[in-house]
């Protein structure tokens, strides 16, 4: 037995961005195989402490997930020319599809609150990201035309039923704006209507619905009322004097980028620049000796001319990569030596708690030592596609193999997985288990048993990993 602990200061970026941790991750990424082109995960989220599914049982797909996915699958493709990825790919999308209900909204897009077979158990971002991922397989070379030509009736149905059901003027402590411009009223979330809107008019060359609600939705998301120029922050809207979360701006960075790149418009560039400036003041050491991002920050209910006092913890380490991938885009224009050397320290953070299968922690100093250890499906989704993307011309075929049973402990919680199994153990007593390709796989207790196999095959330990703060 291998015995490591984290987070592991010696460990060389170069290591951990690499073909080995392409292949390790494609490797788990099957392990969680639950159709041709449905994939499972637990949809845990360390941002706010959720982990809710698993005591509803849940460990299968969410919709917007392929919107990352797919993407994998398309760049593998064209950088192997392995035909098994463009089945993939297929496969993702015809799944995809089939989760549009008859109404046009998509089951299975509630995230953290799974299993939601509604489309109305939802909210603007999931029912959104499933589209833009259609959106985008329907601008592919390599699409298959007959799902192509799916993709737009199936788009124009969810516009019609996310519209009218989605729709309204804004919160209660916002002032009410024309509904036909805001959704959910939560910046992260509105963008990516916007950005599909954005994708909608690129690949069909229509941009009527563009201008109708996204252009003025854009406008209202970076004006004062939302948009914080002075500290480069976004009011969330959906609570009171509530900014974005720092590592939601992976998310909010993305959505301005797309649209950016469809549409143009320095003013977008101007502030896609200005927050990544003000993302440097979040970056702080913490009890570790490493660098990472503050969790969020506190402002004045009426002068956001300044931050009143930064939230330093959790600190969602899996969704770094992202983060430096926007914030090495800033340098790229506007070079700087300090804040370089800034996200350099970033990356040593993120080599030093990879773990041996090439996941991250979805958090780290987090009260739910459970999302220190767990596989947390959603921040694979994200990791696997940048990283091939990274890799670039040096992506090889991944090597699907065996990953060695791992146990992976952060205070009185052990996370256990080999193969098709896993489990959750507290104080040494299984709270929690799963068998990967079911959907509703997971066991609760000591006594109950998965669909298949026995929870014993997991106690020959290979790999003992201890995050030790």
């Amino acid at each position: 037995m291998k015995t490591i602990k984290y987070p592991r200061k010696d460990a060389e970026y170069e290591e951990i961005w690499s073909q080995n941790t392409l292949d390790k991750l494609t490797s788990l990424f099957f392990e969680w195989q639950q159709g041709p082109g449905a994939f499972g995960g637990l949809i845990l989220h360390s941002c706010w402490g959720e982990i809710s599914v698993l005591a509803r049982r849940y460990q299968g797909q969410g919709a917007g997930k392929y919107y990352y996915l797919m993407d994998g699958a398309r760049q593998l493709y064209e950088h192997t020319g392995n035909p098994r990825w463009k089945r993939l790919t297929d496969d993702m999308c015809s799944n995809n599809l089939f989760l549009q209900n008859p109404d046009g909204g998509f089951r299975h897009s509630a995230a953290e609150f799974e299993p939601a077979y509604h489309s109305h158990h939802s909210c603007a971002i999931h029912q959104n990201m499933p589209v833009l991922a259609l959106l985008d397989y329907a601008a592919w070379k390599h699409a298959d035309p007959i799902l192509r030509d799916m993709i737009k009736p199936a788009v124009d149905r969810s516009w019609e039923y996310f519209h009218k059901r989605f729709v309204y003027g804004g919160r209660e402590h916002l002032p009410k704006t024309d509904p036909e411009i805001r959704w959910s009223g939560v910046t992260n979330q509105d963008l990516t209507v916007i950005a599909g809107l954005a994708r909608y008019g690129e690949v069909y060359g229509d941009f009527s619905r563009y201008e109708k609600h996204g252009r003025p939705a854009l406008d209202l998301y970076l004006s004062p009322l939302y948009y914080y120029k002075d500290i480069g922050q976004f009011e969330r809207g959906d609570g009171y004097n509530f900014t974005e979360r720092t590592i939601y701006y992976y998310h909010v960075l993305d959505m301005l980028e797309r649209i950016y790149k469809i549409v143009g418009g320095e003013h977008i560039l101007a502030v896609m620049d200005n927050v990544c400036k003000y993302l440097f003041n979040t970056i702080f050491t913490a009890k570790d000796g490493l660098s990472h991002l503050m969790y969020g920050a506190k402002t004045d209910p009426d002068d956001k001319s300044y931050v009143v006092e930064w939230i330093k913890t959790p600190n969602m380490v899996a969704l770094y990569p992202v983060m430096i991938y926007h914030m090495q885009n800033y340098l790229l224009r506007h070079p700087d030596s300090k804040k370089q050397a800034q996200t350099k320290n970033l990356r040593k953070t993120l080599s030093a708690y990879m773990f041996s299968d090439g996941t991250l922690p979805p958090a780290v100093f987090t009260p739910e030592p459970i999302l220190s250890v767990a596989y947390a499906s959603a921040y694979f989704e994200v990791f696997w596609p940048m990283l091939i993307r990274d890799l670039g011309d040096k992506v090889r075929d991944p090597e699907i193999k065996p990953i060695p049973c791992t146990h992976r402990i952060a205070k009185n919680v052990t996370w256990k997985s080999r193969g098709k199994l896993w489990t959750i153990e507290k104080d040494g007593v299984r709270a929690f288990g799963g068998y990967k390709p079911l959907a509703y796989g997971v066991t609760h207790g000591p006594e109950e048993k998965p669909a298949d196999g026995g929870y014993d095959s997991l106690e020959d330990c290979e790999i003992l990993e201890i995050l030790e703060n």
